[in-house]
């Protein structure tokens, strides 16, 4: 079987690179306080059955789609990796520490990473600057892992020194064109939105007051967004409610499009995402695919404005550029209020959740939870919608 490259992070930013790098392993958390030795299937789905529900319990509140990715990351690095795949891991500092999968899986509790693999740690370290456009975009994947095999050829170049290899890719057979429907990456996308706890609902323009006209479409957002800061002690959420109210909860803005082909394009889209976002505290263009050659005026209005891009690539959802932070317009938020009732009815049930008694909080989420876009449950329901919708996933 040929070898498999990966980027692992090793904690949040690879805080616990260095460590590992000088101990001689990777590894992963993830909340899972037991010796997996026993129960490592082959088949990552039944390991997924058996992990999903402790990973819940130390995770109350959490949906079940984000503990199938949480534990799809855990059995990768468990098991998935192979003796002789190679694995590149951000250092937190620019570079990519490179080492090779020597060993099998050994759990080690009472520490940071307790799910272990033993890695033959090499000397060469690899900047970040030094990659391709695509590999760097690529590494940047959000999660734990990601597979990077598609871009042997330039890796085994930055490995070794060589500087014959600019930016190659494994050539894949062209897919036959396929035609979807813009508004059915929705679901694709909130349910993308909902590993990383944002909860996403589409406002719809046509339900707005009949006395919007075309212009309107530079106000509506495509898909608004919500992430409540979750501490698991109450009196840490209470006291960061007291003292920094604003730091409870984040409001997100997204334009969604399928594709972006030119430079023309991006502008367009870009200040149309501009403009729809700055009620918000980040605002995202989204596009299921880019066409190449746009990075770096992609970099220079991400440099200008702030509004992230965020691009379906390698099976998912990449932050390319992130977002900046910024205060919520309540101005904007009032005219958005007042136009569109899908718009108001959300803002009006992250303020009761915001505004419940402690004992009402888990009322009013599920009160909340219920007007946002329904996610899926399985990869099987994913993959059934997208090949129901011509979606090339």
């Amino acid at each position: 079987m040929a070898k498999k490259y990966n980027r692992i992070m090793l904690g949040r930013a690879g805080r616990f690179a260095k460590m590992c790098r000088e101990e001689g392993y990777i590894g992963a958390n993830f909340d899972i306080k037991k010796d997996l030795s026993g129960s490592l299937p082959e088949n990552w789905r039944k390991f997924n059955e058996e992990t999903i529900p402790l990973w819940l319990e130390s995770n109350p509140g959490k949906s079940k789609t984000a503990a199938g990715v949480a534990c799809g990351f855990l059995w990768t690095i468990a098991k998935g990796l192979q003796i002789g795949d190679v694995v590149l891991c951000p250092s937190g500092e620019g570079t990519y520490y490179v080492g090779t999968i020597a060993g099998d899986y050994y759990y080690v509790p009472n520490t940071d990473l307790p799910h272990r693999r033993k890695v033959e740690w090499k000397d060469k370290v690899i900047s970040r600057k030094s990659m391709s456009q695509k590999l760097q975009n690529s590494t940047g994947s959000i999660g734990t892992c990601c597979d990077i095999t598609r871009y042997e050829e330039e890796i085994e170049s930055l490995i070794t020194g060589s500087v014959a290899v600019v930016t190659i890719e494994k050539k894949l057979e062209p897919e036959p064109a396929k035609s979807f429907d813009e508004r059915s990456l929705h679901k694709l996308f909130c349910s993308y939105l909902r590993t990383r706890s944002i909860y996403a609902k589409t406002i719809f323009h046509e339900k707005s007051s009949s006395r919007v006209d075309s212009a309107q479409k530079w106000v509506h957002p495509d898909i608004v967004g919500v992430q409540f800061e979750e501490f698991k002690n109450d009196a840490t959420l209470s006291l960061l409610k007291a003292t920094e109210p604003k730091e409870t909860v984040h409001l997100y803005s997204y334009e969604l499009k399928r594709k972006i082909e030119s430079d023309y394009q991006l502008k367009q889209y870009y200040f149309q995402a501009l403009s729809n976002s700055n009620w918000a505290n980040f605002g995202y263009l989204v596009a299921f695919e880019i066409s190449d050659g746009l990075d770096e005026e992609m970099e220079r209005l991400n440099n200008a404005y702030g509004i992230g891009i965020i691009q379906m690539q390698d099976g998912n959802w990449t932050i390319l550029y992130p977002a900046r932070e910024k205060a919520l317009d309540y101005n904007t938020i009032e005219k958005l209020n007042n136009l569109n009732r899908d718009f108001c009815t959300f803002i009006d049930k992250i303020s009761k959740v915001l505004n419940a008694p402690e004992k009402y909080v888990k009322e009013a989420k599920d009160s909340f939870e219920s007007i946002c876009d329904k996610i899926f449950e399985s990869d099987e329901e994913q993959e059934r919608y997208c090949k129901e919708h011509n979606i090339p996933f």
